[in-house]
């Protein structure tokens, strides 16, 4: 059995008539369970209400002192959580209050049963593997994927690429995406990328509509280095990171992506498993039994 979990930070979905239920269930629930219940200020702005249910004021120092963060959304909002707490060490769950939830450890129904389970110590950490992109000096970490999209729609970019220093090719595309295991099933699943699971220490490299009827999405080292050239005439790329922008690639400059140093923290149900949610929400199938 797994540490015992006290202190609890909660995010929710942007959304909050979504988690406003939640909340009252959770605050209810609270001495039952020997839980501390904490809410940062972008969250208490959300629900005012939260301060009388017991839910304390903490600043970002709090958020990243909790024992667990604990999502009331979906993927987007699980993945926010991921981000802003990396290098932390505290670890996130997810309620599913979205449309598929890949990321959450727990259902929209009955999850209250599940986290009196996981609070007192039945649940597993997996520590997924993030990807850094470099650019003018700057470092961005994404823990999803990192995109060099078209800014211009009505044309395509022209990007040359090489790993760890030997020129691959070029492809005319509407961008580019590199995936950590965590992302596989997201963008780079919508481009017919490879799936990945969780743990593993891989990226995916993969283009959105290649112009190519040879080129197939690649799985790579963690310890290789994705070098990208924009060689397109006049279009500048956007860098995309967990969704959002970070910056242009214009015409002529480089990128290099590569798996970064920090993990982000899941936690999920003690029995979770990262093919039952293949199952149960990547294909059309009913749902096992819990």
């Amino acid at each position: 059995m797994s540490e015992r979990l006290r202190r609890v930070v909660v995010l929710t979905h942007h959304l909050a008539a979504t988690s406003e239920a939640a909340l009252r269930d959770l605050a209810t629930a609270r001495e039952r369970l020997g839980l501390e219940l904490a809410m940062p200020a972008d969250e208490l702005a959300k629900h005012p209400s939260a301060g009388e249910l017991g839910y304390q004021a903490v600043d970002e120092d709090g958020v990243r002192a909790a024992d667990v963060c604990l999502v009331f959304g979906g993927d987007g909002t699980i993945l926010r959580a991921l981000g802003r707490l990396l290098g932390s060490g505290v670890p996130t769950v997810g309620v599913n209050f979205g449309n598929v939830g890949f990321l959450a450890g727990l259902p929209a129904v009955g999850w209250g049963d599940d986290l009196a389970e996981i609070v007192a110590g039945q649940y597993r950490l997996i520590e997924l593997l993030t990807v850094d992109v470099h650019h003018n000096d700057t470092v961005s970490t994404a823990v999803n994927d990192v995109v060099l999209s078209r800014v211009e729609r009505r044309r395509v970019l022209r990007l040359e690429y090489s790993i760890s220093g030997t020129r691959v090719g070029e492809m005319l595309c509407d961008g580019m995406i590199v995936a950590t295991p965590a992302g596989s099933t997201a963008y780079n699943l919508s481009c017919n990328g490879p799936l990945v699971v969780w743990d593993a220490s891989v990226l995916v490299l993969n283009f959105i509509a290649p112009h190519s009827l040879d080129f197939r999405p690649l799985v790579l080292r963690p310890d290789h280095v994705i070098a990208a050239r924009n060689i397109s005439a006049l279009d500048d790329a956007e860098i995309v990171v967990d969704g959002s922008i970070v910056g242009r690639v214009c015409c002529g400059d480089e990128v290099s992506i590569t798996a970064s140093q920090v993990r982000a923290r899941l936690l999920v149900r003690a029995s979770g498993s990262f093919y039952r949610n293949i199952e149960e929400k990547l294909f059309t199938r009913a749902p096992h039994a819990r």
